[in-house]
């Protein structure tokens, strides 16, 4: 276990730098990586325009100030994490899917590198900047700010299985899912980290998959050097599936021998 991911809402109550959260995590030997939304949080309605945080608001330096004091107040903490910021945003050119940040490329790079820029002006040394999309290989090199103000290349990589009734949904194995993506993001040369990963148990064996997973990144995927679970027993919109790898004794046993290789220690 190296890192922990936690989502902070640029509308919502946990808004502000919180350096206690920060503390903890390190006290307990892990590398924060916050996932950094520039919205008021509507999960009714999440691809609902927000224009007091539209990309052209922040690339203008409409928020600046509020930038600026996260920046400020890293470089005082002095201890390292990562800033995942509008992640998923690589849809389609126009088609905002389920968030206000995704659709449009320009106006995400923009955002993107001005939020680097203030954090080195104000010296926050201790901070990284994680480009996290998803689809790499359709259209995630329209969304991608550039290798000066990007550390990390990261994706999503879920297995939804075959509970959901969708022309998309069906058993897919990781290689299915990850290798056209890393293909993509290998041209970068950046570090990897999985964002999110999990499999339903739906569909097909979920320990199966695990192992399948965690034995290809040594040898298949040596860009990658960290992996995200998506811990979450009941998804918000397909509540049938549960994501965690202790969904079952069988998966969790798998997952735990996985791990246990030496490429993880």
């Amino acid at each position: 276990m190296r890192y922990v991911l936690w989502f902070q809402a640029w509308g919502d109550g946990d808004r502000d730098f919180d350096a206690e959260r920060i503390i903890a995590a390190h006290r307990m030997g892990l590398i924060p990586v916050i996932t950094w939304e520039p919205w008021a949080r509507d999960f009714q309605n999440p691809a609902a325009t927000q224009p007091a945080y539209a990309l052209a608001t922040i690339a203008a330096g409409d928020h600046d100030a509020y930038l600026r004091a996260w920046a400020q107040a890293a470089r005082e903490l002095n201890r390292s994490f990562i800033i995942r910021f509008a992640h998923e945003q690589s849809t389609q050119v126009g088609v905002r899917s389920w968030y206000p940040w995704q659709g449009d490329p320009e106006g995400y790079r923009a955002a993107f590198r001005h939020i680097v820029a203030i954090f080195r002006e104000e010296n926050a040394q201790t901070v990284e900047f994680l480009w996290s999309g998803m689809w790499l290989h359709e259209s995630g090199q329209l969304y991608y700010p550039g290798d000066d103000v990007v550390d990390w290349v990261g994706t999503t990589v879920l297995n939804h299985g075959s509970e959901i009734a969708a022309e998309w949904a069906a058993w897919r194995t990781f290689d299915e899912l990850f290798a056209v993506q890393y293909q993509a993001a290998a041209q970068w040369g950046k570090p990897m980290m999985i964002t999110e990963l999990a499999t339903a148990e739906q569909g097909g064996d979920k320990a199966a998959w695990l192992r399948d997973c965690f034995s290809a990144l040594a040898p298949q995927y040596p860009l990658v050097r960290g992996v995200l679970l998506l811990e979450v027993a009941q998804d918000r919109e397909w509540p049938s599936i549960n994501w965690s790898v202790a969904s079952s004794p069988e998966s969790l046993a798998a997952f735990r021998v996985a791990v246990a290789d030496p490429h993880f220690k």
